[in-house]
């Protein structure tokens, strides 16, 4: 062999190789060191440190809507598969998110958990480096390397939590543990890995991952539960706790046998008639398998110390209780779906029918009457859209068989749950805001779920307190009255406004669990330190000190959508937001009054919405005549009144006729609600029978987005709910002032 020859070859082949080391940012003094990557300049970030460990540092943006980044320019990108290295000080908490961005099997490290060591968080490119990119969530940037050169891919360390507690709680938060089939169940120990150290590090103790039917009965009769297996394992590794949600009605959890056999039995729209992936719950064989898929959950993981707690998945869009609303199809496929009535299969419709004959004991006469119809017998009875019906009893039969038969099943998926697994936490996920569409009877599961020793997770709070405050506190009420455990989730995004009125929520009704989805703590700027200066606020949680209770209306509810239907535009949470800037209060459901809640309070709120059944207004009365009061406005849609028309009880209040109680009439219109609210206070702090506390509450000068509540344990809550601080004077002569969108808790 010829060896010249060969060396030359040699050569010329690793001439034209593509070098390791692409290109090269590094932070130094007086200016960054530049080969191939620039930073773009601007007021985001500026160079600190001594010249031998500087570092880029970002500052922070105030906007709770943008981020601050570091914008990178590569001059030559390469269009083959290259890594990009991030050298960085591992200083605060945050998730390094590169963009373009890349599934999580090609990241590593990018977890920042505050372990002041140097570290490297790794981007794998597979065809070509973008020209431009983008770095958030980091706040010391030291270099930025491309190399073709494979690099160390360290996992971020697990380190001692930042916050810490000393009273237990259930704070879970999710990583990307899904995955788009079983086979890729890399994915979803990549997401793990990645974020998990994050969470870890801020103080949850549980992480959520969702458990789909289809992912272990894949094959009929056949579990395998090797997929959450390994998920569980990784959770582990990191020390954390799962508590994952068991999916199996939901369309996209099906396994593909059933979705194309002839047992797939969808929800059917009546708007349209058209049927939606998610299974009816009408169907007799989804209790079959749904009962088996919680037992075998149960045998497999019932005994994991591991195990946090489980929230329960009936039925909805993502595994609420309640019916479908605007959740994805089979295989996360795009599918009809809104909000609306979804009993027009066969079998809802005979489960209608035969709660109908049931209500009237079969008198065909009785139910004509009722409906003001002439049905030739109750064969002849279908479902139909409330608002087409011919009298308010129809319309109210309609709505308490459709609620009652969700509240129905969602209470055999808790039993099933509690025979399975006799000592885990488990929490039913009661969905939307209870209009009659979405199915979901607050009070109704709030009993339901105590008598299982459970409890209630909400899972659609938004970032707004007023509102996250409306349209949660039926079911905070109920829940403290029953007995059951309380739990709070957002509906998707969330800012550091979102994350502190969620915390105080939770704080305020004495709640063991708090649910927050990562992107709401990682994706913005602001909310990670807020959550490691007031987390620990959770340990000092405690029911609140309530005197004043709103009469939830539901029969109204059942009969006029413009009480609740929509949320935004619902009279009924109009005039409670107003009110909630003005004092704390509950919620007193129909089913509550029935069963005693009244004895808990002092006086009775009539918001909007004063139809009601002649039994409760019966019940109200009586409690008024014991010494309750009674405060409501005519205008502008009258005094408290029967189903039937009957005012008469109301009329006998406004003539003096109360008994050792009160009846206070407001004369003005409700909505705009400012002055009812402000009325309401100043009559308040008027009664001498208000707890002393609360009256002093009521008495502080504040401005009206800084909310109070009293709690049990003697602390006073605040929550300055606007973007400048807040000057608070207190009753007793003190002022305090409270930052942007924090909370501050009083002794």
């Amino acid at each position: 062999m010829n060896i010249v020859p060969a060396l030359l070859l040699l050569l010329l082949i690793a001439a034209s190789a593509p070098a390791k080391e692409l290109a090269r940012w590094e932070a130094a003094l007086p200016a960054p060191r530049e080969n191939g990557i620039r930073l773009e300049g601007g007021p985001e970030w500026r160079i600190e440190g001594p010249a031998s460990s500087a570092s880029a540092r970002i500052i922070p943006s105030r906007d709770y809507y943008t981020r601050s980044a570091y914008r990178l320019r590569i001059d030559s990108p390469p269009a083959h598969g290259a890594w990009v290295v991030i050298g960085f000080l591992d200083r605060g908490h945050g998730l390094i998110a590169v963009s373009p961005a890349v599934p999580e099997t090609r990241q590593w490290g990018v977890a920042r958990v505050n372990s002041g060591r140097e570290r490297t968080a790794v981007i794998r490119y597979d065809k070509g480096v973008p020209p431009a990119l983008r770095i958030e969530g980091l706040d010391w940037l030291r270099s930025v390397v491309i190399t073709t050169e494979e690099p160390r891919l360290d996992p971020a360390p697990l380190v001692e939590p930042a916050a810490k507690f000393a009273v237990h709680s259930e704070r879970v938060s999710s990583v990307p543990g899904d995955a788009t089939s079983r086979d890729r169940v890399g994915d979803a120990l990549a997401g793990i890995r990645n974020q998990a150290p994050l969470l870890r590090a801020l103080g949850f103790n549980g992480v959520e991952t969702y458990v789909r039917w289809g992912y272990v009965e894949h094959r009929r009769g056949v579990y395998d539960w090797s997929f959450y297996d390994a998920i569980l394992d990784e959770i582990e590794k990191h020390g954390l706790q799962w508590f994952p949600m068991l999916l199996a009605g939901s369309g996209y959890a099906l396994p593909a046998w059933l979705h194309g056999s002839n047992e797939s039995y969808g929800f059917r729209c009546l708007e349209h008639g058209i049927v939606h992936d998610t299974q009816s719950i009408f169907h007799p064989f989804q209790a079959t398998y749904a009962r088996r898929f919680i037992a075998e959950f149960g045998r497999h993981y019932g005994n994991r110390k591991s195990l946090l707690g489980i929230r329960l998945g009936p039925s909805g869009d993502y595994g609420e209780a309640q019916y479908p609303a605007r959740g994805p199809g089979y295989g996360f496929r795009q599918s009809h779906t809104h909000i609306g009535y979804w009993a027009g299969d066969e079998m809802a419709r005979a489960s209608f029918r035969e709660s109908v004959r049931s209500r009237y004991g079969g008198d065909l006469a009785k139910l004509n009457e009722a409906w003001g119809q002439r049905f030739p017998s109750f064969d002849a009875v279908q479902t139909f859209l409330p608002e087409t019906a011919a009298t308010r009893r129809m319309r109210i039969d309609f709505a308490d068989w459709y609620m009652g038969a969700m509240s129905d099943w969602c209470e055999k998926w808790a039993v099933w749950a509690r025979e399975s697994l006799p000592d885990a936490q488990i929490h039913q996920s009661s969905g939307g805001w209870g209009p009659v569409p979405i199915g979901t009877d607050y009070s109704f599961q709030a009993r339901s779920m105590a008598r299982i020793k459970g409890g209630i997770r909400l899972t659609n709070e938004s970032d707004d307190y007023a509102d996250n405050f409306t349209i949660t506190r039926m079911a905070s009420s109920a829940a403290r009255f029953y007995g059951a455990h309380l739990g709070y989730e957002p509906g998707g995004y969330g800012s550091k406004r979102g994350v502190m009125a969620r915390l105080y929520n939770t704080v305020t009704n004495g709640a063991v669990h708090l649910f927050y989805y990562i992107s709401n703590l990682a994706s913005n700027d602001q909310a990670i330190d807020a959550w490691l200066r007031h987390s620990a606020l959770l340990d000092q949680r405690a029911r609140p000190v309530i005197e004043v209770a709103a009469f939830y209306p539901d029969t109204a509810i059942k009969l006029d959508d413009e009480v609740l239907r929509y949320r935004w535009a619902s009279t009924f949470f109009t005039v409670g937001r107003a009110l909630r800037e003005e004092l704390d209060f509950d919620y007193a459901s129909e089913q509550m009054i029935g069963d005693g809640a009244l004895a808990r309070f002092k006086v009775l709120v009539f918001l909007w919405g004063a139809v009601t059944e002649k039994t409760v207004l019966e019940r109200i009365d009586r409690w008024v005549r014991e010494g309750g009061a009674v405060i409501f406005a005519p205008r502008p849609r009258g005094v408290p009144s029967t189903v039937e028309g009957d005012s008469s009880i109301a009329q006998r209040w406004m003539s003096g006729d109360t008994g050792k109680g009160r009846a206070i009439v407001w004369n003005g219109d409700l909505i705009p609600s400012r002055h009812f609210a402000e009325f309401i206070r100043d009559t308040l702090r008027a009664m001498p029978s208000i707890n002393p506390r609360i009256r002093s509450a009521l008495s502080m000068e504040k401005p009206s987005a800084v909310y109070w509540s009293v709690l049990e344990n003697g602390g006073l809550a605040l929550l300055n709910f606007d973007g400048r601080p807040a000057s608070v004077r207190l009753q007793d002569g003190r002022t305090v002032t409270i930052g942007p969108y924090e909370p501050l808790l009083l002794r």
